[in-house]
């Protein structure tokens, strides 16, 4: 990924997304999961830092991380792939 990129993850349209896949050796899909959960996270640390969760708020939040289906293997197998 670019500098851009990483700074900015929304600028990510299809081509990029092809080639950060095509560089990683994963799927444009592994990817578009990877970066849902990705947003899904920072979503949850501005409101945690904010204080505009409560308990039971949280604890759907940290359910719902996973939504997207990405499996602790499938980020286990990336993280092999990134040695």
């Amino acid at each position: 990924m670019t500098e851009q990129e990483r700074t900015n993850p929304k600028v990510l349209n299809a081509s990029r997304r092809i080639r950060i896949a095509n560089g990683s050796g994963t799927s444009v899909q592994f990817i578009n999961k990877f970066m849902k959960t990705f947003e899904q996270m920072q979503t949850m640390m501005k409101q945690m830092r904010g204080g505009k969760t409560k308990s039971i708020n949280e604890k759907k939040m940290m359910k719902s991380m996973n939504l997207d289906g990405l499996s602790e293997k499938d980020l286990e197998d990336f993280e092999n792939k990134l040695k």
